[in-house]
């Protein structure tokens, strides 16, 4: 209960209303004490500065914090590594590795952009999926390269 003087009023507008606020600003955020072990699937952008194990699927953009780890393959949109992933990632768009970032998996995407001082171990394929072009130990059927 707040007391107030006699002449003192309250203005409405001092506390935001909830339905103003933007809902697709909204992200899922994985705090630094929290664990997640198993699938993850999300429709919207998910920073992480917990742990994560096992498989991520986010249809749009994934932030590993400073202080997340992610033990897990990643398929996302895009994927901005600060902190440390072990396992492959995915991305339909781009991947960033900050200078402080280690990525410990290979790469499929468009987009690679690797800042001075990242760490890497692992592959990088930029072919689109559509555009694979097969690997040597590969059979490939010389009517579909024909056009046939």
């Amino acid at each position: 209960m707040a007391v107030f003087k006699k002449n003192e009023t309250v203005k409405q507008d001092t506390f935001p209303r909830v339905s103003s606020m933007p809902i697709e600003k909204t992200n899922s955020f994985i705090g630094k004490n929290l664990f997640v072990k198993g699938e993850l699937s999300s429709d919207e952008e998910v920073l992480i500065e917990g742990k994560i194990e096992g498989k991520l699927n986010v249809r749009h953009k994934v932030i590993i914090g400073k202080n997340g780890t992610v033990n897990a393959d990643i398929d996302a949109r895009e994927v901005i590594i600060i902190g440390t992933v072990n396992g492959n990632v995915t991305c339909s768009y781009k991947i960033e590795i900050v200078a402080e970032g280690i990525l410990n998996g290979n790469i499929i995407a468009r987009r690679v952009k690797m800042a001075d001082g990242a760490l890497f171990k692992g592959n990088i394929d930029m072919t689109p999926q559509e555009e694979k072009i097969p690997d040597a130990g590969e059979e490939t059927d010389k009517n579909s390269l024909n056009g046939e």
